[in-house]
């Protein structure tokens, strides 16, 4: 006679990582955020790269954004997403019924409505790099925590004005990069194309390799060209530097994130901690139907020890064993007894991201069933 049984347990599911929200001024279209799977998407739904407003519309909403940034660079840096490897992008068209009344704070708007790009995990505003939008788009992936900013620089800077602009912000949820490239003649801000890069980093290797030594695809040329000499200064301040090399063409040469923290200096180890914290989270709400005991404390451990095992088995922690790879504990060690009588359930994960005796951890806590009111 078969006997069926279950472990309560579910197998984690790997969350999204390279759907880009990209913020920004379009010919027409949606006024909510909408998802496009292609460029031709876009332009069927928002206008081409090429659509700009009447001269006097152009001079009104320049007035207030020259120092803002370049308003058209949304639909050339969408591109720049798709041809570089993106896949989905929602699209936050920033408007106004009164286009004389348009200010950076339309942005900040937008920007600050977070229910409507909650699928996405990295935003960028292409061609914005004024200090009010740019905090906007670090404070609310900061607050999210679940999201990665991609900042642009203004047009132009030579060395030192790029690291005076990036002296703006210390935060281990964006990355800077520069200069800007050229796409037949126009100047175009980095920030999609780079956007592009992750995503395809991504779906070809893992969040957990860095977006570094990649080929950007689909420019003409770099706009400025970044020596040896000028690397060796941008690099340790976190600017990301995109350089021509002769025979391998124009490739990404940095993968730092914006923050003094030695810890979360690079942007595939944020971005990476963020993808476990995220999937394991979400992996484990099924808790909340639980007893929390002996039981629950077991079935947890074993569905997020499987996770982190296929994880070091396709080569993304460090560490020749698992043991050296990662750790779960989820028992009394890691709850205090008013813990268990309040309903929560705490598992300290640790992972081995750079290298074998190194961990990053974190605390993952929910709450069970049997103590929600």
């Amino acid at each position: 006679m078969a006997e069926e049984t279950s472990t309560g347990a579910r197998p984690i599911q790997a969350v999204g990582t390279s759907t880009a929200a990209i913020f920004g001024f379009t010919e027409r279209g949606p006024k909510i955020a909408t998802l496009v799977s292609s460029f031709a998407d876009f332009t069927e739904k928002f206008g081409g790269t090429r659509a700009e407003p009447a001269p006097a519309l152009r001079d009104r909403w320049t007035r207030d954004l020259d120092d803002a940034g370049h308003w058209w660079q949304l639909p050339l840096s969408v591109k720049g997403f798709f041809d570089n490897g993106g896949e989905q992008a929602v699209i936050k068209r920033v408007f106004r019924d009164d286009p004389d009344n348009l200010t950076a704070d339309d942005f900040v708007a937008a920007i600050e409505s977070p229910n409507d790009t909650a699928d996405a995990s990295l935003f960028l505003a292409p061609g914005m790099w004024s200090t009010k939008i740019q905090s906007a788009l670090i404070s609310g992936c900061a607050a999210a925590r679940d999201r990665f900013a991609i900042l642009d620089p203004p047009p132009d800077l030579d060395i030192a004005g790029v690291r005076e602009f990036r002296r703006r912000y210390q935060t281990d949820v964006a990355a800077l990069y520069y200069p800007w490239l050229e796409v037949e003649g126009r100047r175009v801000a980095p920030s999609g194309h780079i956007a592009g890069i992750y995503a395809r980093v991504d779906r070809e290797y893992g969040v957990h390799k860095a977006p570094v030594n990649e080929e950007i695809r689909s420019i003409t040329k770099i706009a400025r060209e970044v020596t040896d000499g000028e690397q060796e200064l941008l690099n340790p301040e976190g600017i990301n530097a995109l350089r021509f090399f002769p025979g391998r063409g124009n490739l990404v040469w940095g993968a730092r994130t914006l923050s003094p923290d030695s810890e979360w200096k690079y942007v595939n180890v944020r971005r990476f901690v963020t993808y476990l914290e995220r999937s394991i989270d979400q992996g484990t709400q099924w808790t909340v139907f639980e007893p929390n005991g002996e039981g629950l404390w077991a079935n947890v451990r074993r569905t997020i020890e499987d996770f982190l095992l296929n994880l070091w088995q396709t080569g993304a922690l460090q560490g020749n064993r698992p043991e050296d790879a990662f750790f779960v504990k989820c028992d009394r060690s890691t709850m205090t007894q008013n813990d268990i009588d309040n309903g929560r359930l705490i598992c300290l994960v640790g992972v081995a991201v750079t290298r074998p005796a190194e961990f990053v951890i974190f605390r993952i806590g929910q709450w069970t069933a049997e103590h929600q009111s």
